[in-house]
């Protein structure tokens, strides 16, 4: 071994580790290791607003499964990562942060630009860690990146104060080693089975552990085998073709008043497969206490009075699927729940009030004219409802609904990271005015790498999903309206396509130019 600097091996430990992309915006505490970066295999991907750095580790942890990679430097840039962090870690996607910190001599005390940031991150990461010693940097970066993604995939922080990147070291990076969840035992299995065959109207609650796991094949198989009727959270579109005469659709958020149209409501056991307690609260479809839970995933569950788990099959989900769909039998013809799926099916394909109209329109637009390949981000708002009611996807894992931490902000820079990992496939964020703004300037970090797709904004000049709450909840409507800015000219601006839709036809025409053109657009839908 030679000596090096320290922020060297610490990028050989990131290449060793299969590091493609690194997001952010570096500070002075950064130098060493943006200098050792600059003759790395790995590229560095300038944001414009540290948390939209963060939003882009997180989808590319979303969409390979291998930890995602912010940097910031301290203080103030450590501080703007953390809503994205928080929103990987909440919905259990692999992400590591780096930040920088000053010397460590000014650690102890009142100092420019210093706070603990170690402490800073560690509510919202599985292991937030300063480096204290170049030594340890093999042993800190290896421990992140397994931890980033075993059990229950999550965020990692580690801080590299500036003199240790400066120190000379020997070293070298330590081997990755491939962890696989535990199997199930066949005696397990059919404990489950017995508790669903003894059941009378059981249904599956399939979550985002399913895409997380690529499990859903094994999930369709159990369905078809076993004739149980299947709803899915937010994060867990398309498991099920829209078509599929066991598909109860999406649930989550408030449930709806008629119980003809609420899955979980008419069963008294719920088979929770892949399910996140973080993406639908079970006191919700639980509140009485009066259904039973079978819990299949990965990684235990959390503890909730609402969530009574009879039994846990805890291990490689898709081996266990393909054993409890050999073991089960047929089950009776779900009678009840197919009336709640032709109640749901209807509710789905009409309109409540006027005002859904031109939204509906686009999302069944999207559904039939969009490729099976395309990923659809949806940001956080009233439109993410719509998102889940209407769009129906053609494949599962191409829809992504920020539903666990449920930030808004986060669907543009999601799409920069997402044509980096995918450059060939279409992706379309759909996103409300006041999301699109909070990180409208990753607009220029889209234009100057190239990101050629369709940003879908829905302008009414309202924080509507914060309206609809209060409306029904009987409370003043304050405090949720804001002016926009031309959005055509925003548009011209960034050097972007724009488009503008008032009315469903002009929606059309709007859509095939931009699915057609190989460019960055904005459509903006008036409402």
């Amino acid at each position: 071994m030679r000596y090096m600097k320290a922020s060297d091996l610490f990028v050989q430990c990131l290449e060793a580790e299969g590091v493609e992309y690194i997001f952010g915006i570096p500070g002075e505490e950064n130098i060493d290791l943006m200098d050792s970066l600059s003759r790395s295999s790995i590229q560095f991907v300038i944001a414009r607003h540290e948390q939209g750095a963060a939003f882009m580790a997180d989808m590319y942890g979303r969409l390979t499964g291998k930890p995602g990679v912010c940097l910031a430097t301290l203080g103030p840039g450590a501080a703007n990562l953390v809503t994205g962090v928080a929103n990987a870690h909440l919905d259990r996607v692999p992400l590591v942060a780096i930040t920088g910190q000053a010397t460590r001599t000014r650690l102890h005390k009142e100092s420019h630009q210093n706070i603990d940031t170690v402490k800073m991150f560690e509510p919202i990461t599985k292991y937030s860690q300063q480096v204290l010693h170049p030594h340890i940097i093999p042993e800190v970066i290896r421990k992140s990146f397994q931890l980033a993604v075993m059990e229950s995939p999550g965020a990692i922080h580690i801080q590299l104060p500036e003199d240790v990147a400066q120190k000379d070291i020997e070293g070298r990076p330590l081997l990755k080693s491939h962890l696989s969840p535990p199997l199930v035992n066949e005696s397990m299995i059919q404990s489950a089975v017995d508790i669903i065959s003894q059941a009378s109207h059981p249904v599956i609650l399939a979550g985002n552990g399913v895409i997380r796991s690529q499990a859903w094949n094994e999930v369709r198989a159990l369905v078809d085998k076993a004739n149980l009727p299947l709803a899915n959270t937010f994060m867990a579109k398309g498991i099920l073709p829209f078509e599929h005469p066991r598909n109860l659709f999406t649930v989550g958020g408030k449930p709806y008043s008629q119980k003809v149209l609420r899955p979980l409501s008419e069963a008294d056991l719920v088979i929770a497969i892949g399910f996140d307690l973080v993406e639908y609260e079970p006191i919700t479809w639980n509140f009485d206490h009066a259904r039973r839970v079978v819990h299949i995933h990965e990684t235990p569950v959390d503890v909730d009075e609402h969530f009574p788990t009879v039994t846990e099959l805890v291990g490689d989900l898709r081996h266990t699927l393909t054993l409890l769909t050999r073991f089960i039998e047929q089950q009776p013809e779900p009678t009840l729940h197919n009336e709640i799926r032709s109640h749901r099916l209807a509710e789905i394909t009409s309109i409540s009030h006027n005002q859904e109209e031109l939204p509906r329109h686009v999302m069944l637009t999207l559904s039939e004219k969009l490729p099976e390949n395309t990923l659809v981000i949806s940001d956080v708002g009233l439109h993410k409802v719509w998102v889940s009611r209407w769009y129906q996807p053609k494949m599962p894992s191409r829809t992504i609904i920020y539903n666990g931490f449920a930030s808004m902000g986060g669907s543009l820079p999601a799409g920069i990271a997402s044509k980096l990992v995918e450059p060939h496939s279409p992706v379309v964020v759909v996103s409300g005015d006041g999301g699109f703004l909070m990180n409208v300037q990753e607009l220029e970090t889209a234009k100057r790498l190239g990101a050629a797709f369709t940003i879908i904004v829905f302008t009414d000049k309202t924080y509507s999903l914060i309206q609809k709450k209060q409306h029904d909840a009987n409370l003043a409507i304050t405090g949720i309206s804001f002016t926009n800015p031309d959005f055509q000219l925003l548009a011209k601006s960034f050097d972007i396509e724009y488009y503008r839709a008032e009315a469903p036809e002009s929606f059309d025409d709007c859509l095939q130019s931009a699915i057609n053109s190989n460019k960055l657009n904005l459509i903006e839908v008036v409402l």
